[in-house]
Protein backbone atom coordinates (compact mmCIF):
# COMPACT_ATOMS: atom_id res chain seq x y z
CA UNK A 1 0.00 0.00 0.00
CA UNK A 2 2.97 2.64 0.95
CA UNK A 3 4.62 1.58 -2.28
CA UNK A 4 1.79 2.28 -4.39
CA UNK A 5 1.00 5.34 -2.49
CA UNK A 6 4.97 6.50 -3.08
CA UNK A 7 4.59 5.55 -6.83
CA UNK A 8 1.64 7.46 -7.05
CA UNK A 9 2.82 10.49 -5.22
CA UNK A 10 6.06 10.80 -7.46
CA UNK A 11 4.17 10.33 -10.71
CA UNK A 12 2.38 13.62 -9.64
CA UNK A 13 5.04 15.30 -8.87
CA UNK A 14 6.32 14.39 -12.33
CA UNK A 15 3.70 15.58 -14.03
CA UNK A 16 3.52 18.28 -12.32
CA UNK A 17 7.36 19.37 -13.20
CA UNK A 18 7.05 18.28 -17.39
CA UNK A 19 3.63 20.44 -17.16
CA UNK A 20 5.08 23.41 -15.85
CA UNK A 21 6.85 26.41 -18.37
CA UNK A 22 10.64 26.23 -18.88
CA UNK A 23 12.09 29.41 -18.07
CA UNK A 24 13.39 31.19 -21.53
CA UNK A 25 16.98 32.32 -21.27
CA UNK A 26 17.45 36.49 -22.14
CA UNK A 27 20.32 36.92 -24.26
CA UNK A 28 21.44 40.43 -23.50
CA UNK A 29 24.23 41.88 -26.21
CA UNK A 30 26.55 45.02 -25.95
CA UNK A 31 28.87 46.50 -27.93
CA UNK A 32 31.40 48.98 -27.39
CA UNK A 33 35.15 50.13 -28.89
CA UNK A 34 37.45 49.46 -26.50
CA UNK A 35 37.73 52.08 -24.07
CA UNK A 36 37.39 52.59 -20.36
CA UNK A 37 33.97 52.57 -20.63
CA UNK A 38 33.81 48.99 -21.53
CA UNK A 39 35.22 47.98 -18.48
CA UNK A 40 32.37 47.54 -16.40
CA UNK A 41 31.18 45.46 -19.09
CA UNK A 42 33.59 43.19 -19.31
CA UNK A 43 33.50 43.32 -15.62
CA UNK A 44 30.12 42.49 -15.27
CA UNK A 45 30.33 39.75 -17.48
CA UNK A 46 33.27 38.04 -16.37
CA UNK A 47 32.07 37.98 -12.41
CA UNK A 48 28.31 36.14 -14.21
CA UNK A 49 26.54 38.95 -11.86
CA UNK A 50 23.07 38.86 -14.04
CA UNK A 51 20.79 36.10 -13.19
CA UNK A 52 21.59 32.74 -14.16
CA UNK A 53 18.86 32.61 -16.51
CA UNK A 54 20.65 35.99 -18.26
CA UNK A 55 23.22 35.26 -21.16
CA UNK A 56 25.23 38.56 -20.85
CA UNK A 57 27.26 39.34 -23.56
CA UNK A 58 30.17 41.96 -24.32
CA UNK A 59 31.12 42.46 -28.08
CA UNK A 60 34.42 44.81 -28.66
CA UNK A 61 34.40 46.80 -31.68
CA UNK A 62 35.87 50.55 -33.03
CA UNK A 63 33.20 50.26 -35.62
CA UNK A 64 30.16 52.38 -34.53
CA UNK A 65 28.68 52.02 -37.85
CA UNK A 66 28.01 48.66 -38.05
CA UNK A 67 27.34 49.26 -33.72
CA UNK A 68 24.99 51.51 -35.06
CA UNK A 69 23.14 49.76 -37.84
CA UNK A 70 23.13 46.16 -35.46
CA UNK A 71 21.26 48.72 -32.45
CA UNK A 72 18.45 49.63 -35.88
CA UNK A 73 18.31 45.99 -36.52
CA UNK A 74 18.27 44.90 -32.17
CA UNK A 75 20.71 42.62 -33.19
CA UNK A 76 22.22 44.34 -30.54
CA UNK A 77 20.49 45.11 -27.12
CA UNK A 78 22.69 47.89 -25.54
CA UNK A 79 25.60 50.27 -27.52
CA UNK A 80 28.28 52.15 -25.92
CA UNK A 81 28.90 55.56 -28.10
CA UNK A 82 29.63 58.97 -28.23
CA UNK A 83 26.91 61.28 -26.51
CA UNK A 84 26.25 63.19 -29.97
CA UNK A 85 26.22 60.04 -31.69
CA UNK A 86 23.71 58.45 -29.80
CA UNK A 87 21.56 62.04 -29.73
CA UNK A 88 22.36 61.83 -33.74
CA UNK A 89 20.60 58.83 -34.23
CA UNK A 90 18.11 58.81 -32.19
CA UNK A 91 16.91 62.45 -34.30
CA UNK A 92 17.42 60.53 -37.57
CA UNK A 93 14.71 57.87 -35.87
CA UNK A 94 16.61 55.06 -34.67
CA UNK A 95 15.51 53.62 -31.22
CA UNK A 96 17.89 54.53 -28.87
CA UNK A 97 17.87 55.66 -25.48
CA UNK A 98 20.51 57.25 -22.99
CA UNK A 99 21.05 54.98 -20.44
CA UNK A 100 23.71 56.84 -18.85
CA UNK A 101 26.67 59.31 -19.25
CA UNK A 102 29.65 57.25 -17.84
CA UNK A 103 32.54 59.36 -19.54
CA UNK A 104 33.53 62.69 -18.86
CA UNK A 105 36.90 63.50 -19.28
CA UNK A 106 39.42 61.61 -21.56
CA UNK A 107 41.07 64.09 -24.23
CA UNK A 108 44.37 65.76 -24.19
CA UNK A 109 46.29 68.17 -26.87
CA UNK A 110 49.84 66.52 -27.04
CA UNK A 111 52.63 68.54 -29.09
CA UNK A 112 55.69 67.52 -30.75
CA UNK A 113 59.20 69.10 -29.94
CA UNK A 114 57.38 72.19 -27.72
CA UNK A 115 55.10 72.98 -25.04
CA UNK A 116 51.89 75.05 -25.99
CA UNK A 117 51.45 77.15 -22.67
CA UNK A 118 48.06 78.73 -24.63
CA UNK A 119 46.13 78.42 -27.64
CA UNK A 120 47.23 80.93 -29.63
CA UNK A 121 50.76 79.15 -29.51
CA UNK A 122 48.98 76.71 -32.03
CA UNK A 123 48.86 79.39 -34.70
CA UNK A 124 50.76 78.77 -37.49
CA UNK A 125 51.06 75.21 -36.93
CA UNK A 126 49.85 71.81 -37.70
CA UNK A 127 46.88 70.11 -35.76
CA UNK A 128 45.98 65.89 -35.99
CA UNK A 129 42.29 65.81 -35.25
CA UNK A 130 40.55 61.81 -35.75
CA UNK A 131 37.35 63.21 -37.57
CA UNK A 132 36.31 65.89 -39.21
CA UNK A 133 32.78 67.49 -38.04
CA UNK A 134 33.63 64.67 -34.95
CA UNK A 135 33.46 65.89 -30.86
CA UNK A 136 37.69 66.40 -31.62
CA UNK A 137 36.97 68.62 -34.08
CA UNK A 138 34.00 70.24 -32.65
CA UNK A 139 36.26 71.00 -29.45
CA UNK A 140 39.51 71.82 -31.09
CA UNK A 141 37.49 75.05 -33.11
CA UNK A 142 35.24 75.64 -30.09
CA UNK A 143 38.61 76.25 -27.33
CA UNK A 144 40.21 77.99 -30.32
CA UNK A 145 37.59 79.94 -30.70
CA UNK A 146 36.93 81.53 -27.46
CA UNK A 147 40.23 81.92 -26.70
CA UNK A 148 40.78 84.66 -29.54
CA UNK A 149 42.34 81.96 -31.95
CA UNK A 150 40.68 81.52 -35.68
CA UNK A 151 40.48 77.79 -37.11
CA UNK A 152 42.00 79.29 -40.44
CA UNK A 153 45.04 80.30 -38.29
CA UNK A 154 45.67 76.22 -37.76
CA UNK A 155 46.64 73.48 -39.75
CA UNK A 156 43.95 71.15 -38.91
CA UNK A 157 44.97 67.71 -40.32
CA UNK A 158 42.17 65.14 -40.27
CA UNK A 159 43.02 61.28 -40.42
CA UNK A 160 41.52 58.72 -38.81
CA UNK A 161 42.91 56.27 -36.10
CA UNK A 162 45.33 54.46 -35.67
CA UNK A 163 47.26 56.86 -38.72
CA UNK A 164 46.85 60.13 -37.16
CA UNK A 165 48.49 59.24 -34.22
CA UNK A 166 51.45 57.01 -35.96
CA UNK A 167 51.98 60.38 -38.14
CA UNK A 168 52.34 62.63 -35.06
CA UNK A 169 54.43 59.86 -33.64
CA UNK A 170 57.09 60.44 -36.46
CA UNK A 171 56.80 64.51 -36.08
CA UNK A 172 54.79 64.75 -38.88
CA UNK A 173 52.35 66.88 -36.88
CA UNK A 174 52.85 70.01 -34.95
CA UNK A 175 50.01 68.86 -32.07
CA UNK A 176 47.16 66.42 -32.05
CA UNK A 177 44.41 65.95 -29.60
CA UNK A 178 43.68 62.36 -28.16
CA UNK A 179 41.83 60.08 -25.69
CA UNK A 180 43.34 57.96 -23.21
CA UNK A 181 44.52 55.73 -23.14
CA UNK A 182 46.66 56.89 -26.87
CA UNK A 183 48.04 59.79 -24.78
CA UNK A 184 49.74 57.67 -22.68
CA UNK A 185 50.80 55.41 -25.30
CA UNK A 186 52.23 58.55 -27.09
CA UNK A 187 53.99 59.85 -24.05
CA UNK A 188 55.98 56.89 -23.53
CA UNK A 189 57.04 56.63 -27.12
CA UNK A 190 58.79 59.65 -27.58
CA UNK A 191 60.56 62.22 -25.15
CA UNK A 192 59.84 64.73 -28.06
CA UNK A 193 55.84 64.63 -27.09
CA UNK A 194 54.84 67.24 -24.56
CA UNK A 195 51.22 66.64 -22.64
CA UNK A 196 50.51 70.63 -23.38
CA UNK A 197 46.67 71.12 -22.53
CA UNK A 198 44.25 69.49 -20.45
CA UNK A 199 40.82 69.60 -22.57
CA UNK A 200 38.65 69.12 -19.93
CA UNK A 201 40.21 71.99 -17.92
CA UNK A 202 40.02 74.15 -20.66
CA UNK A 203 36.45 73.85 -20.96
CA UNK A 204 36.17 74.34 -17.05
CA UNK A 205 37.93 78.06 -18.14
CA UNK A 206 34.89 78.84 -20.13
CA UNK A 207 32.06 77.10 -18.16
CA UNK A 208 33.20 76.87 -14.84
CA UNK A 209 32.80 72.99 -14.96
CA UNK A 210 35.25 70.40 -16.33
CA UNK A 211 32.93 67.83 -17.25
CA UNK A 212 32.57 66.80 -20.94
CA UNK A 213 29.65 64.05 -21.57
CA UNK A 214 31.71 62.19 -24.16
CA UNK A 215 30.58 58.49 -23.74
CA UNK A 216 27.56 57.25 -23.11
CA UNK A 217 25.47 53.59 -22.70
CA UNK A 218 22.39 53.51 -24.75
CA UNK A 219 19.62 51.25 -24.79
CA UNK A 220 17.17 50.15 -27.54
CA UNK A 221 14.04 51.52 -27.39
CA UNK A 222 12.62 48.26 -28.02
CA UNK A 223 14.47 46.05 -25.62
CA UNK A 224 13.97 49.22 -22.95
CA UNK A 225 10.49 48.87 -23.74
CA UNK A 226 9.86 44.93 -23.57
CA UNK A 227 12.98 44.30 -21.08
CA UNK A 228 12.28 47.54 -18.20
CA UNK A 229 13.52 45.15 -15.21
CA UNK A 230 16.80 43.94 -17.39
CA UNK A 231 17.12 46.76 -18.72
CA UNK A 232 17.42 48.62 -14.76
CA UNK A 233 19.65 45.66 -13.81
CA UNK A 234 22.16 46.23 -16.42
CA UNK A 235 22.67 49.79 -15.42
CA UNK A 236 22.50 49.20 -11.70
CA UNK A 237 25.71 46.48 -12.70
CA UNK A 238 27.52 49.11 -14.60
CA UNK A 239 27.34 51.56 -12.01
CA UNK A 240 28.69 49.13 -9.35
CA UNK A 241 30.95 48.94 -11.87
CA UNK A 242 32.18 52.03 -12.60
CA UNK A 243 32.80 51.94 -8.94
CA UNK A 244 34.53 48.52 -8.49
CA UNK A 245 37.10 50.25 -11.78
CA UNK A 246 37.77 53.41 -9.51
CA UNK A 247 38.41 51.75 -6.35
CA UNK A 248 40.79 48.74 -7.75
CA UNK A 249 42.59 50.84 -10.86
CA UNK A 250 45.11 48.00 -10.94
CA UNK A 251 43.05 45.13 -11.21
CA UNK A 252 40.30 47.22 -13.76
CA UNK A 253 43.51 47.72 -15.69
CA UNK A 254 44.62 43.78 -16.06
CA UNK A 255 40.80 43.06 -16.88
CA UNK A 256 41.17 45.55 -19.79
CA UNK A 257 44.79 44.63 -20.86
CA UNK A 258 43.28 41.26 -21.54
CA UNK A 259 40.80 42.91 -23.70
CA UNK A 260 42.43 45.97 -25.33
CA UNK A 261 46.00 44.60 -26.55
CA UNK A 262 47.57 46.94 -24.58
CA UNK A 263 49.88 46.49 -21.38
CA UNK A 264 48.17 46.68 -17.90
CA UNK A 265 50.91 49.21 -17.10
CA UNK A 266 49.93 51.85 -19.91
CA UNK A 267 46.04 51.25 -18.96
CA UNK A 268 46.08 51.66 -15.11
CA UNK A 269 48.25 54.75 -16.10
CA UNK A 270 46.17 56.28 -18.41
CA UNK A 271 43.07 55.75 -16.03
CA UNK A 272 44.23 58.27 -13.96
CA UNK A 273 43.37 61.06 -16.29
CA UNK A 274 39.99 59.54 -17.07
CA UNK A 275 36.94 60.54 -15.54
CA UNK A 276 34.61 57.84 -15.72
CA UNK A 277 31.79 58.04 -13.18
CA UNK A 278 28.16 58.23 -12.81
CA UNK A 279 26.02 61.37 -11.76
CA UNK A 280 22.24 62.49 -11.00
CA UNK A 281 20.36 62.63 -14.14
CA UNK A 282 19.80 66.32 -13.25
CA UNK A 283 23.80 67.13 -13.39
CA UNK A 284 23.86 65.04 -16.05
CA UNK A 285 20.68 66.80 -17.92
CA UNK A 286 22.29 69.74 -17.30
CA UNK A 287 25.81 69.16 -18.67
CA UNK A 288 24.25 67.10 -21.52
CA UNK A 289 22.25 70.20 -22.86
CA UNK A 290 25.52 72.57 -22.11
CA UNK A 291 27.51 70.52 -24.53
CA UNK A 292 24.77 70.01 -27.17
CA UNK A 293 23.88 73.72 -27.41
CA UNK A 294 27.68 74.67 -28.06
CA UNK A 295 27.88 71.96 -30.48
CA UNK A 296 24.88 73.07 -32.39
CA UNK A 297 26.05 76.33 -33.30
CA UNK A 298 29.09 74.65 -35.01
CA UNK A 299 28.49 71.51 -36.17
CA UNK A 300 24.79 70.69 -35.50
CA UNK A 301 24.57 67.46 -37.64
CA UNK A 302 26.85 66.12 -34.97
CA UNK A 303 23.55 65.72 -33.05
CA UNK A 304 21.45 65.69 -36.10
CA UNK A 305 20.42 69.04 -36.56
CA UNK A 306 18.38 69.87 -33.06
CA UNK A 307 18.31 69.11 -29.59
CA UNK A 308 17.03 65.47 -29.09
CA UNK A 309 13.60 65.48 -26.98
CA UNK A 310 12.53 64.17 -23.22
CA UNK A 311 11.73 60.64 -25.01
CA UNK A 312 16.12 60.34 -25.72
CA UNK A 313 16.49 59.94 -22.28
CA UNK A 314 15.61 56.59 -20.57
Amino acid sequence: MKRTLLITLIIILVTIFISLPVMAEKKITVQSPPIPAAIPLLWMEEEGLLPASVEFSVRLSSDHQRGISLLAKNDIDLLVTGANVGAKIYNKGIGAKLLNVNTWGIDYLLTYGFKAEKWSDLRGKSLGVLLQGGPLDFLARYLMQQNGVNPEEVKLVYRPLPGVAKYFLTGNLDAIILPEPLVTVNLSNSEKIHLSMDIQQEWKKIHGDARIPFVGLFVSSKFAKNNPEFTSIVNGFYQQGIAWANENPDKAAQLAAKHFGMPAGVIEKSLKRVNLNIYSQTETRRLVDLYFSKILKIYPEMIGGKMPDEAFYY
